[in-house]
């Protein structure tokens, strides 16, 4: 598939790097010249410099020939002028960005229509939605959406007094018989993530990810020695698109919040808009302020600022000898390293939700993607076609890659089940499965024709 992608920055890069490493062929629109040398330098892709407003910047990435273009930068203008000429040029596909809410509202559907936009994301609103997922999955350092929502992928470090360490999945799994209501995906050990198999020895201190239903949550954490609890007085560390949509969707659910904003006049017009929730203007570097603020006594503090040191920073603060469950938003992944180390519980990045809006797109007949910020292992959601290898086959008897597991099957009006060895797979159930992206082609050759 020949995908272009117009701009470089956090969304663009991973896509860019996602895409090429599963062999696309993929062209960067980058106006920075600093920005695309980087990126051309590191990824094997196709560089062009220039605005993807220009006809001629989109003929040097051969928009002629494109699948699929994605409108990613952070201005909202050129994503919609690039969709638009993308479109005029004949691609099938645009995926375009959009954080201003006025236009990704029922009063912009108009210009969205014009411009002939086939999805539109919003890397602010999608990293709200994780950060309530997760507020809901107190524990769980992750929480994705399968099938709607009805499957969950949890990721989760097993605890000390888990009722699963010690045990192979093996035994976990005959302990369970007959109905098993969980599958573990993959697991992280001295920073190497496997997709394990029946001889795997679950040990406190790995971090997993199970895929589970919506409703066995709560199990699922508690047998993984997960500590849940719902978050009654909270603490939102940035005012900004991320922080304010958060701050209000927990006070709505009935929590307790203080909002803490750095500029005067947005925690002027916070308070305006959000009576019931106390907005304080200061600074999250300042540890004096947020003593003052009882961030001590609160159950969960999101930094959300666009500052990932302070973020950081900020919760590692929060954290510190305290049962606060704290997260970070972050955007440069090199941070990563001191989250841990600084026992921050969770850490989310706006580039994944977006990227895997449009890995579905780039991916026919998948209906989600769920990619994770420190494992080349994904989660995809994928349809079995009528006449493919897979239809009306066992599981059993199916060949594919070690790197990969069949999570769990959905067909339509039922709940999502765990697959066993003897499930049978028809035409028009959706798979969850656990893979390496480089897995991908020979999966798609058992399920589709």
């Amino acid at each position: 598939m020949h995908v272009v992608i117009v701009g470089a920055g956090e969304v663009g890069w991973y896509l860019a790097q996602r895409l090429g490493a599963e062999g696309h062929d993929v062209v960067v629109i980058e106006q920075n010249e600093a920005i695309a040398s980087a990126i051309g330098a590191e990824l094997d892709v196709q560089v062009v410099i220039g605005s993807a407003t220009l006809p001629s910047t989109l003929q040097a990435a051969r928009i002629d020939r494109a699948d699929l273009l994605a409108g990613v930068t952070q201005n909202d203008e050129v994503n919609l002028i690039a969709s638009l000429l993308a479109k005029e040029a004949g691609v099938p596909q645009t995926v375009v960005r959009i954080q201003t809410e006025e236009l990704r509202g029922e009063s912009g559907a108009p210009l969205r229509e014009a411009m002939r936009a086939d999805v539109v994301i919003d890397p602010d609103a999608d990293t709200a939605d994780e950060i309530m997922e997760l507020t809901e999955a107190s524990g769980a350092d992750e929480v994705y959406q399968m099938s709607g929502g009805d499957l969950i992928v949890l990721g989760c470090t097993i605890g000390e007094g888990s009722a699963l360490a010690g045990s192979t999945l093996a035994e976990i799994g005959a302990s369970f018989e007959p109905d098993w209501s969980f599958l573990f995906g993959a697991l992280t050990r001295g920073g190497e993530t496997v997709i394990p198999r029946g001889d795997q020895r679950l040990e406190a201190g790995d971090h997993v990810r199970v895929l589970t239903s919506r409703q066995d949550r709560n199990k699922i954490l508690e047998l993984l020695g997960a500590s849940h609890r719902r978050a009654k007085r909270v603490m939102v560390l940035g005012g900004g698109a991320v922080g304010s949509r958060v701050a209000e969707r927990l006070e709505i659910a009935g929590a307790d919040v203080v909002l803490v904003e750095h500029d005067l006049d947005r925690a002027r017009v916070l308070s305006e808009r959000l009576p019931r929730i106390t907005v304080v203007r200061g600074d999250i570097e300042d540890t004096d302020m947020l003593s003052e603020e009882s961030i001590s006594d609160k159950d969960l503090v999101i930094a959300a600022t666009g500052d990932d040191a302070a973020n950081v920073l900020a919760c590692a603060f929060a954290a510190s000898g305290r049962d606060t469950f704290t997260v970070a938003v972050i955007h440069r992944l090199s941070l990563l390293p001191l989250v841990r180390q600084f026992g921050i519980d969770a850490a989310l990045s706006p580039r994944t939700a977006s990227a895997n809006a449009v890995l579905r797109h780039v991916r026919g007949g998948t209906a989600s993607v769920a990619t994770f910020l420190e494992s080349d292992i994904e989660v995809d959601e994928i349809e079995i076609e009528v006449g493919s290898e897979a239809d009306g086959a066992v599981v059993s008897e199916l060949h594919l890659p070690h790197s990969i597991v069949l999570g769990a099957v959905i067909r339509p009006g039922e709940p999502g089940r765990i697959i066993r060895g003897y499930t049978v797979l028809n035409a028009g159930d959706n798979v969850v499965v656990f893979a390496r992206p480089e897995s991908l082609p020979a999966l798609r050759k058992v399920f589709t024709t």
